[in-house]
């Protein structure tokens, strides 16, 4: 996307700045998709169990100091063990973090609503291969292959839906998972159902209102009574919006220009694909679930080894995503299980290793997946628990993002200046020229209008790159810096264009006034009838 470039050539410095602002864009627009989705990074190789927690400890540290993300929480496990849970840093009102500290866990939310929908197939009341609308008669889609999609379609989001055409930002939010189904009505599929994978949180909102219809309890409720509290989860629990006040719980951040800012959550629905809220310490109990074949700490048994060993296995041909877990590997034995979560003002990792039996989370209480600080800590941990050495440098990538953007902003406020400045002096240059050289200065207009437009269009071009809603108000809290840059843009353009304007106006087009003063100056005055003629050249001498 080049929203900033016009077709006039421009000097070499120009070029070289809008070629930069255009690459700024395309990491803004690409990087939503690997935070939206499980990442994924080398192939697990050997290592030794008893320095993974210290190895972790001292990169964390290391990364984290280096970083602007004000606080983290890790917890590692090794079968049904725990091998560490640390805090790191501190929270929004300055408290320390610890291991049980809250945090808000974003999409990893979406392995707990996948083990609820697995609870209720262990019980027989659905199974996976089952329509949705044979128990979930409110699904409707102004679509008739919606109802060929199955329980399993949901969970390995191939059902057909796809963050394009159910937006998660633009649309009205949903007050309950009833509403968030119900609201579907007037939408259509992308691809027919079981064809193609295409990550959707609605997929997960309409796998909640299953579970409650089926369960008969509140989606939250049953979170609560037959998981969280199986499991030991005391401290874990579960919300309608992003923004929904927990005790306990303090605010995200957002990170610009090397520092991070506290800031409220953004207001998004997240019943079944995102509203879990957690600690470091009952996430280590999760993982432990997961990797003891169904089983809490305590041998209390969730889910059926079939029913965990159905988790963990995709089942769509061509994809990498379980039912709530990224696979990475072979699809019938993944050699890593994984899954990412963001809600702007946080973010999350999570990850299982099958044959080595290790587990891992990572809880950021900074958002913006726009800066890829968190992506290269949770790659470098990653190395740690497979065997390899991470990178030693810290990642401040987002730092130095930024500060390019910073100095553009600086550019782009001085050539506002400058243009609404020198309008005048612009627009003089071309008085008393023929009418063809006027108007071809007049396209000196038109950098300023390709700005404007371009960045009036932005958030359509950017759904038209990625594939995904995009508001004004979604890339403040994704990348802060880059906003405030095109603001300042658009500010300038403006500015420019409204300066040059008026002043080419006020040169080239005089009004019919001044026109006829002008011509009354020029012209040689005549006589009226009855008054004295002027005095000839003659008397005037014999005076």
């Amino acid at each position: 996307m080049r929203i900033l470039q016009s077709r006039r050539p421009t000097p070499p410095k120009q070029s070289a700045v809008r070629t930069l602002v255009a690459g700024l864009l395309s990491v803004l627009l690409a990087v939503p998709l690997l935070a939206a989705a499980p990442a994924f990074s080398a192939q697990a190789a050997p290592h030794r169990p008893e320095p993974v927690a210290a190895q972790i400890d001292r990169f964390l540290r290391a990364q984290l100091k280096d970083s602007a993300i004000p606080g983290a929480a890790v917890a590692v496990t090794h079968g049904d063990q725990v091998l560490m849970v640390r805090g790191y840093g501190h929270d929004s009102t300055r408290q320390a973090v610890t291991g049980d500290s809250l945090f808000r866990i974003a999409s990893l939310s979406k392995s707990f609503t996948a083990l609820a929908v697995m609870q209720l197939v262990d019980a027989g009341l659905v199974h996976l291969d089952d329509p949705v609308r044979q128990h979930l008669p409110e699904f409707e889609m102004a679509d008739p292959r919606a109802d060929q999609v199955t329980v399993r379609e949901l969970l390995n989001h191939t059902s057909g839906m796809t963050a394009a055409v159910v937006p998660d930002l633009s649309r009205s939010q949903p007050s309950s998972p009833r509403e968030a189904t119900t609201s579907l009505r007037s939408a259509h599929l992308a691809s027919t159902p079981g064809t193609s994978y295409r990550y959707a949180n609605p997929n997960y909102q309409v796998a909640a209102r299953l579970v409650e219809v089926i369960s008969g309890e509140p989606f939250g409720r049953y979170l609560r009574r037959h998981i969280l509290e199986p499991a030991h989860m005391s401290g874990t629990t579960s919300t309608v919006t992003d923004d929904q006040p927990v005790p306990g719980l303090a605010e995200g951040h957002l990170v610009a220009y090397g520092h991070a800012f506290a800031a409220r959550g953004f207001g998004s629905y997240t019943v079944g694909d995102g509203g879990v809220v957690s600690s470091a310490a009952d996430m280590a109990r999760w993982l432990i679930v997961n990797a003891n074949d169904g089983r809490a700490p305590d041998g209390t048994r969730l889910v059926s080894s079939r029913g965990m060993a159905q988790l963990h296995t995709p089942s769509a041909t061509g994809s990498h995503y379980a039912l709530g877990w990224g696979t990475h590997g072979p699809s019938g034995a993944p050699t890593r299980l994984e899954h990412s979560g963001s809600l702007f003002t946080y973010t999350a990792e999570e990850a299982l290793w099958p044959a080595s039996r290790y587990g891992l989370v990572l809880l950021f209480n900074a958002g913006s997946p726009m800066t890829p600080d968190q992506i290269a800590i949770v790659h470098g941990v990653f190395d740690i628990v497979e065997g390899t050495t991470p990178p030693a440098r810290g990642p401040r990538a987002a730092e130095r993002l930024d500060t390019a953007l910073a100095l553009l902003t600086l550019t782009a406020l001085g050539l506002g200046i400058a243009g609404v400045v020198r309008a005048g002096r612009w627009a003089g240059r071309w008085a008393g020229r023929r009418r063809g050289a006027r108007l071809l200065a007049a396209l000196g207009l038109l950098p300023s209008v390709v700005v404007i437009v371009g960045g009036a269009a932005f958030p359509r071009l950017a759904e038209a790159w990625i594939g995904r809603d995009v508001t004004w108000r979604a890339a403040a809290y994704e990348w802060p810096a880059l906003v405030v840059f095109m603001s300042t843009a658009l500010v300038a353009a403006a500015g420019t264009l409204v300066a040059r304007s008026w002043r080419w106006w006020r040169v080239h087009l005089p009004s019919a006034p001044d026109e006829a003063l002008s011509d009354a100056t020029s012209a040689p005055s005549r006589p009226q009838a009855g008054s004295p003629a002027p005095p000839t050249d003659r008397q005037l001498t014999a005076r």
